[in-house]
């Protein structure tokens, strides 16, 4: 009587864990999909971010000195303390980034744009030429350099070197190989020079964008 007076006990506790283990394996699969679905939309977030600001802009015009000069202003004001010395601003993607010089390619680029030491610097003149990552850190990060292909011609960047503000205006964008010499190119006028991967997750090439030293 004992045995069979457990049965319907024990049939119950079987149906249980068998409801248990559905539900924990749909609660898993759920988890992995949204998982998936995180890490496919993760890289795309900062230029949803970039659109859904542009739309809902305060009008700036990235191609307007006074509008780009305070921009400017106001992402160093908001700007951590850290972040103070040398550093390229870009208003309209998002970008303050600091400067790093170092022999060291990976450790320049690990913490900031870094400083080619082939070209010149801005308070000489020739050609400054800068790296950033295309995508590297989480996003948002205003580190990398993965909105560089939203900027067009007439747009302006800052440059803070040695305490001085230097603004440039793009005149050239394009797309070359990963080793073409031209990025590094001596240059009479004061010109900047930025580049990046391109495709974002490829080194395949480089995508550059080239500015003129402003008169001010």
């Amino acid at each position: 009587n004992l045995l069979w007076g457990s049965k319907p006990f024990v049939m119950a506790e079987i149906q249980k864990n068998k409801q248990f283990l559905r539900a924990s394996v749909s609660i898993l699969g759920f988890l992995v999909l949204a998982l998936v679905a995180y890490l496919l939309l993760l890289p795309l977030y900062p230029a949803l971010k970039y659109e859904f600001f542009k739309q809902a802009s305060r009008g700036e015009d990235f191609k307007n000195f006074n509008d780009v000069k305070k921009a400017t202003e106001e992402i160093i004001v908001n700007s951590p303390s850290e972040n103070f010395g040398n550093r390229v601003i870009i208003a309209k993607i998002g970008v303050d980034a600091p400067i790093i010089e170092s022999n060291s390619e990976d450790y320049g680029l690990a913490r900031g744009a870094w400083h080619l030491s082939q070209g010149s610097t801005p308070d000489i003149g020739g050609n400054t030429v800068l790296t950033g990552h295309r995508f590297k850190y989480l996003p948002p990060s205003n580190l990398t350099f993965f909105l560089l292909d939203k900027l067009e011609k007439d747009d302006i960047i800052s440059i803070i070197w040695q305490e001085k503000n230097y603004y440039y205006k793009v005149f050239d964008k394009r797309i070359v190989g990963a080793s073409d010499p031209s990025i590094l190119a001596p240059s009479e006028k004061p010109i900047l020079t930025l580049f990046t991967c391109d495709p974002i997750y490829s080194e395949k090439n480089r995508l550059v964008v080239i500015g003129e030293l402003m008169t001010q």
